[in-house]
């Protein structure tokens, strides 16, 4: 499991006079990578599920303006509810692992991993491929305009996190390594190229004088919000899953200096893209949000 604790005992009190190796588990001696990754995943949860709950709203209160559900709104309330429910069991997992070390409470923890881990990256890869074809392929796009194939997509996604949240529970040997990342085989290339094609076109767009269409400036938020999550969130884990025993080849010094800090990269994504979407509806007034 992504997070290993080793039960000490059915009596839930913690004592201070405990042995480090007691109260941090197997990492009891490599305690600095450790503390990192709890206050920083401790404060994207504080951060970021409100951030989740106001997302929610602004959507509920465009729809009930009025507005029609675009395929993008199926995209992001299905990311958000993601994100929400993986940051706001982030604390309850981390008290497992530092405190309470219970078994069942060490499985879910590692089962919803999968919705940060596998069902984030695949969700913008749909909101970027989904973007591509509104702005590279305008004609093609409007005349498909139906919900049935995203909601499709989105099932789909929800499948394959499901498979992968059931193999973090069951297998401890594949969590920490390559095959944890492979998801991101499949979402990273569908981001990078959608990305880099919507750029290209927009910019010839750009080159040709007057202002962005709506959708084409609607377009360009998304495409930054999504490689600021490549950079901040899907990157990191990718290299130090693919490449980080090559650096420490002691298992112990890899889990604890390593994989398990580098956790924080993608629950920091779940705090910021929700962020970065209240900033673009001009919901959040910090110059830093905003594109």
């Amino acid at each position: 499991m992504f997070l290993h604790v080793n039960p000490r005992s059915q009596n839930l009190t913690f004592n201070l006079s405990e042995p480090l190796e007691d109260m941090f588990g197997h990492c009891g001696d490599l305690i600095a990578g450790i503390i990192v990754w709890a206050s920083l995943s401790a404060l994207c949860s504080l951060v970021g599920c409100p951030a989740c709950i106001a997302v929610l709203w602004e959507l509920f209160q465009k729809h009930k303006a009025g507005a029609p559900v675009t395929p993008n709104d199926v995209f992001m309330l299905s990311l958000t509810i993601m994100d929400l429910v993986f940051l706001f069991f982030v604390p309850f997992g981390l008290c497992n692992f530092l405190l309470w070390e219970i078994r069942s409470v060490q499985m879910l923890s590692s089962f919803l991993y999968s919705f940060n881990l596998a069902g984030r990256p695949l969700l913008t890869a749909c909101i970027c491929l989904d973007c591509y074809l509104a702005v590279v392929h305008p004609v093609t796009y409007r005349t498909n305009k139906s919900l049935l194939p995203r909601v499709l997509m989105v099932a789909a996604v929800c499948a394959i996190t499901m498979v992968q949240g059931t193999v973090f529970i069951v297998s401890d040997d594949l969590d920490h390594s390559p095959w944890a990342m492979f998801v991101y085989v499949i979402a990273l290339p569908v981001i990078v190229i959608s990305d880099a094609s919507i750029l290209w076109t927009l910019k010839k767009s750009y080159r040709g004088g007057g202002d962005l269409h709506p959708r084409k400036k609607k377009a360009l938020q998304i495409i930054t919000n999504s490689m600021v999550m490549t950079v901040i969130s899907y990157v990191p884990p990718v290299l130090v899953y693919t490449l980080g025993q090559l650096i420490i080849s002691d298992d112990k010094e890899y889990e604890c200096f390593l994989a398990i800090p580098i956790l924080i990269t993608p629950t920091a994504g779940s705090a910021i893209m929700p962020l970065l979407y209240l900033g673009n509806l001009g919901s959040l007034k910090c110059p830093c949000c905003m594109v």
